[in-house]
């Protein structure tokens, strides 16, 4: 199995120039509340126990709600069983990828489950167990292929964030995913780009070609001028300004 690769670049200010300058602002797009799972911290960095351990739980609510289970980074070895190949039956569908942003690159593996409409939102307002929201192929996901000791009980919704998704949007000869998040004071702007293995091409083959595509890319984004943001992810940021403010109910 070879793992398609997503490349990600995230910017941090003026994104309302940047969605201008990407024809977004008038373009279609998809609304969601997110929600993450995670152990609220006291401390002043907003400590994040269970995404330090590498794993994510996120609630996304909007038309269709959806539950993810990811491990990221993880390690082959840890996908052990069923969990060696990417697979679809009618509980959920699950994904193995490789997360390439700047010089990190993480093998990922995550497990979505959609659930109906406005359901998820009222998990995450109303101060039952996260955990209650995973179905039992995603409770499995996670007794299979993380390690012992990680605390996955007492863990409490943070967000919403709200976030807007653009498909199919136009950045010189590629063609990208863009999502906004907005929540925290924060406002961030993630681009991506997928790249899927070609049939026949090795693995090696694939790497050089998206590092191909990732030069690219980068250089599109620093010809049209977009401040684009270095060090921690997305998810990273946000959360970490999220966990240092009361939860919204």
């Amino acid at each position: 199995m070879i793992p398609p690769i997503e490349i990600k670049i995230n910017l941090g200010t003026d994104v309302d120039g940047a969605l201008s300058a990407l024809g977004c602002a008038e373009s279609p797009a998809v609304r969601h509340s997110v929600w993450f799972a995670e152990s609220r911290a006291d401390g002043q960095d907003g400590a994040l126990a269970l995404l330090g351990s590498g794993i994510v739980i996120r609630l996304r609510s909007g038309d269709l709600d959806d539950v993810t289970v990811k491990l990221r980074p993880c390690r082959r070895s840890q996908l052990m069983g069923r969990w060696g190949r990417p697979f679809t039956d009618t509980e959920v569908e699950y994904r193995v990828e490789d997360d390439w942003c700047g010089q990190r690159r993480a093998l990922t593996a995550s497990v979505l489950g959609v659930r109906p409409p406005g359901s998820l939102a009222e998990v995450a307002r109303s101060g039952v167990e996260v955990t209650a929201a995973l179905n039992s192929a995603q409770r499995q996901f996670l007794v299979t292929c993380t390690r012992p000791g990680v605390a996955l009980d007492h863990l409490e919704p943070v967000g919403p964030i709200a976030a807007t998704r653009w498909t199919g949007v136009r950045l010189g000869h590629l063609d990208l995913d863009v999502e906004r998040w907005t929540a925290g004071g924060m406002d961030l702007l993630e681009l991506a780009l997928r790249i899927a293995p070609i049939e026949g091409e090795t693995p090696l083959e694939l790497i050089t070609r998206a590092a191909h595509e990732q030069r690219g890319f980068e250089a599109e984004v620093r010809r049209a001028g977009f401040p684009v943001l270095r060090g921690r992810t997305k998810t990273q940021r946000m959360l970490s300004a999220l966990v240092r403010r009361p939860i919204e109910r």
